[in-house]
């Protein structure tokens, strides 16, 4: 699957801001790091930042992630949106939705998302995005936002994984063209990010795609409080209502949220 050509694939790009430049790795410790040190260093936007393995991968609230090698598509980019720091989230969602947009357009695969940030295909993940915003006092000043892809993890020996998860190739029952996904992930998100960026929100296309919403659902809260009840609605700014089973609700934004029949 890999390493791609980096030339080649960027001839391919139809973008007009994402991915160029564009920067190829065969192997990083963490494409988010690479383009956050660039984005302190001045970076225009659009820059994106692309591996075929990670050695220092990380999710969502510090976790690791498993990044073998010619497994998967890691990709970051460096975004700076006109937004107020409390949507970030704005930029999560115009990644999920253009990656889920570029996977069936490429696989013929329908995906879902599952709140917040991953998106699975029959209840089983395929890739998990991560925005991480830099701000001076209150003003955001960049987002980093991250999608790691399994396009061929074989996840034969991870039994735990193998439950939950999925690769691409598997799941369409044959090999891909990584450049051709990784090109169309780039153009599906642009079309995204650009009426993003002049101030339409991408919460009502993002959320038709939400497994989550509507749902019995369990979340799992820090300092481990747990919230039961139906997840009723998503705010503006991407944090989920939770109608809670003894009358009343509840907005969480950062906690582990599954559907009540798999918990």
């Amino acid at each position: 699957m890999f390493p791609l050509d980096q030339d080649a694939l960027t001839a391919r790009l139809q973008t007009r801001l994402l991915g160029h430049p564009l920067i190829y790795l065969d192997s990083v410790a963490s494409t988010q790091e690479v383009a956050r040190t660039a984005a302190r260093e001045g970076a225009a936007e659009g820059l994106a930042v692309v591996a075929g393995q990670q050695t220092a991968g990380k999710g969502r609230a510090g976790r690791s992630w498993w990044s073998p090698p010619s497994g998967g598509l890691y990709l970051s980019l460096l975004l700076r949106p006109t937004l107020s720091g409390d949507l970030v989230a704005w930029t999560v969602m115009a990644l999920s939705l253009g990656a889920a947009e570029a996977i069936e357009q490429v696989c013929g695969l329908h995906v879902d998302i599952k709140w917040p940030n991953d998106l699975q295909w029959q209840g089983r993940k395929l890739a998990g995005v991560l925005a991480e915003g830099a701000f001076t006092g209150q003003r955001l000043d960049y987002v980093i936002a991250g999608i790691g892809l399994n396009v061929a993890v074989d996840f034969t020996d991870q039994p735990e994984l193998a439950k939950s998860a999925i690769s691409l190739h598997q799941a369409a029952g044959r090999p891909l063209d990584t450049a051709e996904l990784l090109a169309a992930l780039l153009e599906r998100t642009e079309a995204h990010y650009l009426p993003m960026q002049a101030g339409r929100s991408p919460l009502a296309a993002w959320q038709a795609r939400l497994h989550t919403l509507g749902r019995p659902v369990v979340a799992h809260l820090a300092g481990g409080r747990t919230l039961t009840g139906v997840a009723s609605a998503v705010l503006p700014d991407g944090g989920l209502r939770i109608d809670l089973e003894g009358g009343g609700s509840e907005v969480v934004w950062a906690s582990d949220v599954t559907l009540r029949e798999q918990a």
